[in-house]
């Protein structure tokens, strides 16, 4: 699995900070050197170094390490004395560390005093430089140098725990997203299936109570409740696919099917842009409720599908004559699908509105929503975007503030080090400095651009000509920007090419400055500081990338995980739902054939009916709270029941001892659909159901007869292949088919 961002942001931000800081302590111990120093001082100021540097990479830039801690404030204490105290031995040859101290004070220290002390360190760099060089340009160029690299050192330290919280944060952030579509489950569910189920138990009462003494009004409220039974195992499908992807071009072909299949003139206009993805799955949505009200509450003969975008909204108008149902003139009102479908356009910042037109004889649904940027709290955002947005923010003011902090420098250096007694130098100088920098902020460190293009590619090749020219003008004075065209190289170019070019173009830099007689120490302090200003812009605006890159990540692994709950919501539906419907619509229309022959059995059957109604009712909870837990035990006693009831002869063997939980959930929700298919599928009359414990597994096995080659293959609908999956995960195995001796085979091998 490749590593995320965050991960990799760490580890970049740990390495170019040891690479920083281990430039910074290489060219202190260097000038120590040429310094003149003994032997035993130069040994002493490698012994300051190495802790300096072991301090910084091996604790403050270490990931978790509490900076606001007793531990951190003094090693922050130890840190400054080894910058400061010193200067006392080793002269301006120690004045280039105070950037060390100073990335550390503002990660350490609260922000105000942070700032207080990083301005501090700013001007005692320069007093002191100042003070021991006679120079007052030497104190400026070497505080913008310190100052530079302070700042980055606090970027990619900083930067990189940002990543590393957002990237804690995703799992968090998925959940709510999670939740939220939790919410819109249990609404649909008490909407579209809660009210129904509701109305079964007060009419099974009912009809209990009058069999005897009206056997023609328990008849009446028995079809009413298998009608209730019926459309509710409607909507059950209905909601289930709805939260499967939805695609507008496939909902208008199969409203346009069904509406013509009931021989309704359709006229169908949908006009519009490219939409985002949450606006076309609600259009979809609304497309297919609208023709499922058609169907469900007129004898229209005409109706028209009309989707029209003017500038940034878009707007369905779904109208229909043939209005036959009185309850259906306010459906937002009523409840149901159409006011579900409101409170999902409401949280696009759109309207929704249904009813019937002023001449009263058409129906006219209505629904206008934003494209985007037209809700009422556009101006807001979530606290994650906001993070989001403050990292990058945060990271392209650091990298702007690094790079004119470098141009400055430059300039300086330019000054100090190159008598330019002509205007055509100080064009060249000004020019060329611009341009690189102007290059590096417009186009590589601006987020979301892409580096693998001829742009990209062209922009490289000013950019190192912009680098070599001032070079062969200015020689060793040309010192800080040529780390530009590093950073770029490592930004465009592919992994191990920029790697084998970053290392090419420091080897050239390195010939150049010394052909042009500089002295070693100027020729290395020249390449490292080239090499880490390369490195600081690298890792800063990779950081800009990176946090961009997680935000992106993040929103997909909230929409994978949005997708994966609809999925196990839409099986949930089938395999706990499917059953108890079919089973209530089953029972109602025996009970409501025994009305008058047996009025025993039928009480029996409404008995049952009732049950199965409360039962069913509490599985729309479990389902819409994500709580589910079933017991084969009593799923067994169920399935038997519904068999009998069925007029199959059922043989059970159960043997087994008590099962984990979540292996009788999976058992029992096998054991459902088993059943369901058994009545669904097959005309057979004999049935048999085994449950085996092995060492190790359970083996669940149904077996009937009387089934068809096109019922066979009806088995092995979309409820087998949510079952298939659902054991596949718990490392069992699912299968189903016709044996040679005719009979079908349901059999589920589930590891304890």
């Amino acid at each position: 699995m490749r590593p995320g961002p965050a991960p990799i942001a760490l580890a970049m931000a740990r390495t170019i900070v040891a690479a920083v800081f281990f430039g910074l302590c290489l060219v202190a111990l260097l000038f120590v050197i040429v310094s003149g120093a003994s032997l035993p001082s130069v040994l002493v100021a490698a012994c300051l170094l190495l802790a300096l540097f072991g301090m910084q990479v091996f604790y403050f830039s270490r990931p978790g390490v509490e900076l606001r801690s007793r531990t951190s404030y003094l090693l922050l204490a130890v840190q400054a004395c080894l910058v400061y105290l010193p200067v006392i031995e080793y002269g301006d040859s120690w004045l280039g560390l105070p950037s060390l101290v100073g990335g550390t004070v503002l990660l350490v220290l609260p922000r105000v005093l942070a700032w207080i002390a990083f301005g501090l360190m700013v001007v005692s760099t320069a007093w002191l430089e100042a003070a021991l060089s006679g120079v007052v340009l030497n104190g400026i160029y070497l505080t913008i140098s310190v100052s530079a690299f302070a700042l980055g050192v606090y970027g990619l330290t900083r930067l990189a725990g940002v990543i590393a919280e957002l990237h804690a944060a995703r799992s968090e952030l998925a959940g709510a997203a999670v939740a939220h579509e939790r919410l819109r489950f249990a609404r649909d569910l008490h909407d579209l299936l809660g009210l129904r189920l509701s109305e079964i138990a007060p009419k099974g009462e009912l009809a209990q109570r009058v069999l005897d003494k009206d056997p023609d009004r328990a008849g009446r409220e028995l079809s009413e409740i298998l009608d209730i039974s019926r459309r509710a195992l409607a909507d059950v499908r209905s909601v289930a696919r709805g939260y499967r992807e939805l695609n507008l071009d496939e909902a208008s072909r199969a409203a346009t099917a069904v509406l013509a299949a009931a021989r309704v003139d359709l006229r169908m206009e949908l006009k519009h842009a490219e939409l985002p993805v949450p606006i076309r799955s609600l259009i979809a949505e609304v497309l297919r409720e609208g023709a499922t009200n058609i169907l469900r509450h007129s004898e229209a003969e005409r109706c028209e599908f009309v989707l029209r975008q003017s500038g940034n909204r878009v707007s369905l108008d779904i109208v229909n004559d043939g209005v036959v149902d009185p309850d259906f003139d306010d459906p937002l009102r009523a409840g149901g699908g159409v006011a579900g479908l409101a409170g999902r356009v409401a949280e696009l910042g759109g309207e929704l509105t249904a009813g019937l037109d002023p001449d009263g004889r058409r129906f006219r649904l209505h629904m206008r929503v934003p494209v985007a940027g037209e809700r009422d709290d556009a101006g807001a955002a979530q606290p994650d975007e906001l993070i989001s947005r403050t990292a990058t923010g945060a990271a392209r003011a650091v990298l702007g503030t690094v790079l004119i902090l470098m141009y400055v420098s430059a300039s300086l250096r330019l000054v100090l080090l190159v008598e330019m007694n002509n205007d055509a130098g100080d064009v060249v100088s000004i020019g060329c400095t611009t341009a690189l920098l102007l290059i590096q902020w417009l186009h590589y460190s601006r987020p979301g651009v892409q580096f693998r293009t001829p742009v990209s590619y062209a922009l490289l090749a000013l950019q190192a000509l912009l680098v070599f020219l001032p070079l062969l003008l200015y020689g060793v004075a040309w010192v800080a920007l040529p780390g530009v065209l590093l950073a770029s190289v490592l930004l465009v170019l592919p992994p191990v090419l920029g790697w084998v070019m970053f290392a090419l173009i420091t080897a050239v830099l390195t010939v150049a400055q010394a052909s042009l007689g500089g002295t070693m120490l100027w020729v290395a302090y020249n390449v490292v500081g080239a090499l880490m200003i390369g490195l600081v812009v690298y890792g800063l605006t990779w950081m800009v990338r990176a946090v961009a890159a997680l935000r992106e990540a993040r929103i997909a692994l909230a929409r994978a995980a949005v997708a994966e709950e609809r999925l196990r919501f839409a099986r949930d539906l089938h395999d706990l739902l499917g059953l108890s419907l079919s089973a209530i619509a089953l029972k109602s229309e025996l009970a409501h054939r025994l009305v008058s022959r047996d009025p025993d059995r039928a009480r029996d059957q409404l008995g049952e009916v009732l049950a199965i109604s409360r039962l069913a009712l509490a599985d729309v909870r479990s389902v819409a709270s994500g709580h589910r837990e079933l017991s084969l035990h009593q799923e067994s006693h169920t399935a038997e029941s519904l068999l009998l009831a069925a007029d199959v002869d059922v043989r059970m063997d159960l043997r087994y001892r008590e099962l984990p939980v979540r292996v009788s959930t999976l058992l029992a929700t096998v054991l459902r659909e088993g059943v369901t298919n058994v009545l669904r599928h097959s005309k057979g009359e004999h049935c048999e159901i085994s449950v085996h414990e092995r060492d190790a597994s359970v083996l669940l096995a149904i077996v009937n007869d009387g089934v068809t080659e096109a019922a066979g293959r009806a088995h092995n609908g979309s409820g087998l292949q949510n079952l298939t999956a659902r054991v596949g995960m718990v490392g069992g195995e699912l299968t189903a088919g016709i044996e040679a001796d005719g009979r079908f085979r349901l059999q589920a091998n589930v590891p304890l």
